[in-house]
């Protein structure tokens, strides 16, 4: 029961870590969008596989002492592999927005020379600086 205790708690340490590594982007952050993405996964499944059974009758067949062959259909369990299309919610950073670290950083086409890009292609200029890039004086 230990050891099977121990093998739960190991296999949920992993996932968890897996889980962290695999889903960097800040969930927070309002640049960060989201869609549904389909992925096939390989699965084993049971089903009822039909076979001709051969079973003998009491009948008027002289020649074969009075038996007579018949036949039916049955079905027994199978096991085949199977693909089972899942979805998942995978995040990623908006339209006009880059990945960095944990968090989508906005784009701007041409570099605020004097300023910081705020939003996508717009600079936030510093004082005494204006245009679209901030390099008017």
């Amino acid at each position: 029961v230990a050891l099977m205790l121990f093998k739960w708690i190991l296999k949920g340490i992993v996932l968890s870590f897996l889980l962290e590594t695999t889903l960097s982007l800040n969930p927070d952050d309002p640049n960060v969008c989201s869609h549904w993405e389909s992925y096939a996964v390989t699965v084993q499944e049971s089903y009822a596989h039909p076979f001709d059974q051969i079973y003998y009758t009491r009948c008027t067949d002289i020649l074969n002492w009075f038996k007579c062959t018949r036949h039916r259909i049955s079905y027994k369990t199978a096991y085949r592999r199977g693909l089972r299309t899942m979805y998942r919610r995978r995040s990623q950073c908006c339209p006009g927005y880059y990945e960095s670290g944990d968090y989508c950083i906005p784009l701007c086409t041409e570099e605020c020379v004097h300023g910081r890009c705020v939003s996508p292609d717009t600079c936030h200029c510093e004082p005494g600086w204006g245009g679209t890039d901030c390099s008017s004086g």
